[in-house]
């Protein structure tokens, strides 16, 4: 093929996994230009399906942070949650007990770390998301297709588990056809397609002192323990996160009070210098009175001497107009 020989288009797996590892930011323009080429390269099917990636939501891209950099932490995350599904239908609640502490330490510091991460890519996200995102990873941890979905990094929304049951995968992913099945770390009887009838089996082959009437019961009151402990485990987890909540709403109104009186103590700074201010300006017209009232004295007294002069001058004009007139009378 000559070099002048258009290219071939990409495949929609080829541009899910290149879409869904960029920054929120990036994705628009990203899936648009990728859409263009494949348009330009004559699969207008293609560039239709392309245009149509959703653009996930910052829990969902934060998760899927973890699947395309953080990515041996992840399946970490998920071989955990294939071992406490397994505990839990063995029914060994001392396994469960254990893998559940296990998995809220696991997921506190894989949520943290995404969270670093999203800071370093100058794209930081708030609590609330980062919980959203540490339920993603919990639904994945109590079901192998979600472990799948999350496994693929290309998540569109964010997951939410209810106890054991299976998750809610409509939407979830951009591509489900390309979703690799066992990538999330399935064992036991989720292994896989195919998996469910072996455990059956190995479950009826144990002897049959199942069928027995105390092994039933003691059986039932089993998966009683495990539901309950399961139900105070989802209470205990809504509890903390609405405790979490509180104490975001609480330290917002705080650190909306600090700044209110730092708003104020500048305003109080600001009255300071200008009453400062005014009282040199006082001070100076202060000074400027005496000068000008010291002024004022000198000038009335100078008015009174001037007085008294002129008195004294229209007396002698009036004398000497008095001794006149005398003498021209008695000149006659």
């Amino acid at each position: 093929m000559s070099s002048a020989d258009p290219q071939p288009p990409p495949s929609l797996g080829a541009a899910v996994v290149g879409l869904y590892a960029l920054l929120p930011s990036e994705f628009t323009a990203a899936r648009n230009a990728a859409a263009a080429d494949a348009g330009r390269a004559g699969d207008k099917d293609l560039a239709k399906r392309i245009k149509a990636l959703p653009k996930p939501s910052t829990a969902a891209w934060l998760v899927n942070l973890l699947a395309h950099r953080r990515r041996e932490d992840l399946e970490q995350v998920l071989e955990l949650g294939a071992a406490l599904r397994e505990a839990q239908e063995d029914l060994d609640q001392k396994q469960l007990r254990r893998l559940s502490t296990e998995r809220q330490r696991l997921l506190r510091a894989i949520v943290r770390q995404a969270r670093d991460l999203a800071s370093e890519l100058d794209h930081p996200v708030s609590e609330s998301l980062a919980a959203e995102a540490e339920q993603t990873l919990w639904a994945a941890m109590t079901d192998p297709s979600a472990a799948d979905a999350v496994a693929s990094g290309q998540l569109v929304r964010s997951l939410a588990a209810s106890g054991w049951e299976e998750v809610d995968l409509d939407g979830a992913v951009a591509d489900p056809d390309s979703i690799t099945h066992g990538a999330g770390g399935r064992t036991g009887s989720g292994a896989g397609p195919g998996a469910g009838p072996g455990r059956v089996g190995a479950v009826k082959d144990k002897g049959g002192s199942r069928d027995s009437a105390a092994v039933r019961l003691r059986q039932a009151e089993a998966r009683r323990a495990v539901r309950k402990a399961q139900a105070d485990l989802e209470e205990a987890a809504a509890a903390e996160h609405r405790a979490q909540e509180a104490l975001d709403a609480a330290q917002r109104e705080v650190d909306e009070s600090a700044g209110r009186r730092d708003e104020l103590t500048d305003e109080i700074d600001e009255l300071r210098e200008r009453i400062r201010q005014l009282e040199r300006e006082v001070a100076t017209v202060d000074r400027r009175s005496g000068k000008l009232e010291r002024e004022r004295d000198h000038a009335r007294r100078a008015a009174r001497a001037a007085r008294r002069t002129a008195e004294k001058a229209r007396q002698k004009l009036t004398d000497a107009q008095d001794a006149a007139d005398a003498g021209t009378d008695s000149g006659r």
